[in-house]
């Protein structure tokens, strides 16, 4: 089965006040973590970054090792990255990524690709806290990309991407399915604030 993955890194990053994508971790950059922890789960054939605009981060993005492209509905936040990619994609199935879970492991993308059937639209984990975690999913092109198109080009509001993944029968994977892998508890802590950065920036360190 042939899988791309997009890679996310078109949030405005008020709270942080930097462009998080571009932020410095250890060796790299949370952009490029987030590239090589998804070349090193072996999962997809191609790997793109989404960027918010033609704009956004334009300079920067030539100097990632891989292609990038842009939303083509602008200021949806996740949902136009998620567009963007199912409109781009050749592919049966893509894996979308948020460029800001640092903790994301090639074991987990593995353990969360596994489940993938065309019984469902979308390969969802859940958070040890319950909440569905939409930015690290599998999602069937086939199944998705009307439903999104629809949505993103309706006049209202959109809803919350854990409401939308839970209308495209999503096939969930609990804490317990992928609690034996190594750092489970820290998957999905993200950065938004400077104090979260730096507390990143220590757990990183340790380890």
């Amino acid at each position: 089965m042939d899988i791309e993955a997009y890679i996310l890194i078109g949030g405005r990053s008020s709270r942080l006040g930097t462009d998080k994508a571009f932020v410095q971790i250890g060796e790299t950059t949370l952009a490029e973590r987030a590239l090589n922890t998804v070349r090193e789960s072996l999962i997809a054939s191609r790997t793109t970054f989404v960027a918010g605009s033609e704009t956004q981060f334009a300079i920067q993005a030539i100097g990632l090792d891989a292609p990038f492209t842009f939303d083509l509905v602008e200021g949806r936040g996740p949902l136009g990255g998620l567009h963007a990619a199912l409109s781009y994609t050749q592919s049966e199935w893509i894996f979308l990524l948020a460029c800001d879970y640092p903790f994301i492991s090639p074991e987990l993308i593995k353990l969360l690709a596994d489940e993938i059937s065309n019984d469902s639209g979308v390969v969802v984990p859940v958070q040890p806290d319950g909440r569905l975690q939409p930015l690290c999913a599998f999602y069937n092109v086939k199944e998705v990309r009307p439903k999104v198109d629809e949505i993103i080009h309706a006049p209202r509001v959109p809803p919350p991407m854990r409401d939308i993944v839970n209308a495209i029968n999503p096939k969930l994977v609990t804490h317990a399915e992928y609690a034996h892998l190594v750092g489970s508890e820290q998957f999905f802590a993200n950065v938004n604030t400077a104090g979260e950065l730096n507390e990143i920036k220590k757990l990183i360190g340790r380890s």
